[in-house]
């Protein structure tokens, strides 16, 4: 009876280490997540800087204001700036914030309306001319909106809606067109068709399950599509410029320019008018920040 003898390799014990081999991974991807770090980081203190700077200022008195040293933090804390703008007649705040909740608010429900049954249309159906409809809306947002102001200033006139809100509803919300279709298709595209085929068989029409059934899946997208819009039109400056013409009518953003003044600048005041407009945004997307980053990802990448 003969026996059978292996010699033994120390390279056999070293084939495959599993510590070694997700070590190896992790070193490969170090240089890649500290360039991808490196570069949050720098946007992150870009984009910050200038909020913290005028927030900063918002309570800074102004003989610490003009003092040539940087301070990254009020040397005397006050809040008369804030008490000079809420208490300033000629700074019409109350008046400008209502206007500007109005615009903001019903030309994003507009939008909302409008882009919804595109985009769920270009979602779902074949019809002729889709591609170069797209490639249209594509195009379109392409173009920066200074370029359109003129045509849209004249379009207006001769609908008498020159230095009126509802004019300025028409225009942001025309505006915000195509940008809200193309992320609204995306997130349609997502949502499987057999779920609203399965609605009709039980007996709804279409219309119903695109109400009932498709709408409430595409919520998270519809709500980011809305808050970027409203963001978008609380913080919109020119075309408020041009069309309205009337201290009584004018926008949040305008009301600032013109609080400035055009002789001399006081910037703590000036500073605090900024925080105040800025506000309701941000409280707004803090709420609502899950779904809109729930959306954005879906509308995006799928």
């Amino acid at each position: 009876m003969s026996s059978v003898t292996t010699s033994y390799d120390p390279k056999l014990k070293r084939a495959f280490n599993p510590v070694d081999f997700f070590t190896a991974r992790r070193l490969r991807k170090l240089p890649r997540l500290a360039l991808i770090y490196a570069s949050a980081i720098f946007l992150l203190i870009i984009t910050l800087v200038p909020i913290l700077w005028m927030i900063k200022t918002s309570f800074e008195t102004p003989q610490f204001m003009r003092s040539s040293q940087v301070q990254f933090w009020p040397v005397q804390f006050t809040l008369e700036n804030y008490r000079s703008v809420l208490n300033n007649p000629n700074a019409l705040i109350a008046r400008s914030t209502l206007n500007s909740l109005f615009v903001s608010t019903l030309a994003t429900l507009l939008n909302v309306a409008i882009t919804a049954s595109a985009a769920y249309a270009m979602s779902r159906f074949d019809f002729r001319g889709k591609q170069l409809f797209g490639m249209y809306l594509l195009i379109f947002y392409m173009i920066p909106a200074t370029l359109m102001l003129i045509g849209m200033f004249v379009l207006l006139a001769k609908m008498g809606l020159i230095n009126n809100l509802m004019g300025l509803v028409i225009t942001y919300a025309a505006g915000g067109i195509p940008l809200s279709i193309w992320w609204l298709k995306g997130y349609f595209d997502s949502i499987p068709v057999e779920i609203e085929e399965q609605a009709m068989i039980d007996g709804s029409t279409r219309l119903g399950a695109l109400w009932w059934v498709i709408v409430p899946l595409a919520m998270p997208g519809i709500v980011a599509v809305g808050i970027f819009q409203f963001v978008g039109n609380w913080n919109e400056f020119m075309m408020a410029l041009t069309i309205i013409q009337s201290d009584q009518l004018q926008l949040l953003p305008v009301r600032i320019v013109n609080f400035m003044g055009f002789q001399r600048t006081d910037w703590g005041p000036t500073m605090a008018f900024s925080v105040i407009v800025a506000i309701p945004a941000v409280i707004l997307f803090t709420i609502v920040q899950r779904n809109v980053i729930k959306g954005l990802m879906s509308g995006f990448t799928r």
